[in-house]
């Protein structure tokens, strides 16, 4: 069972993805993005790191690009992190346009959500580290 970090504001969107990982992820919800990096570093310093974190672009407190500039310097900080964590950014932006500006991370999704297409996605990117 992967451990999944869903990070969005939108009740809607949350719902969609839990609906969609409820039988393959054990998840957590974060409403900003703040609360977001909160949840990462807990369970970094705990060494119970998330295998995928599902980033909203747009979000309060903190946009999902800045909290993914945080979680990857955290991440070279550690010297005994076993793996850095997936992260999908979930994003209504154009698919060129979130291509031309990959800031770190390892895949992307457009709103509105497809449960499969994502399953699809995650599956890859771990066969990617195999």
């Amino acid at each position: 069972m992967w451990k999944v970090l869903v990070a969005e504001d939108s009740i809607e969107n949350q719902r969609i993805l839990l609906d969609g990982l409820k039988n393959l992820a054990q998840c957590s919800v974060a409403a900003t993005g703040q609360e977001a990096l909160d949840l990462y570093q807990k369970a970094a310093k705990a060494k119970t790191p998330f295998d995928f974190i599902l980033l909203d672009v747009t979000m309060p407190e903190m946009d999902g690009f800045q909290v993914l500039k945080a979680i990857r310097a955290h991440e070279k900080k550690l010297k005994d992190c076993k793996q850095d964590s997936f992260v999908i950014m979930v994003t209504a932006y154009r698919d060129s346009l979130m291509e031309k500006y990959n800031m770190g991370w390892d895949d992307f999704i457009t709103k509105p959500v497809d449960p499969k297409m994502l399953i699809n996605h995650m599956k890859s990117l771990i066969l990617s580290r195999v």
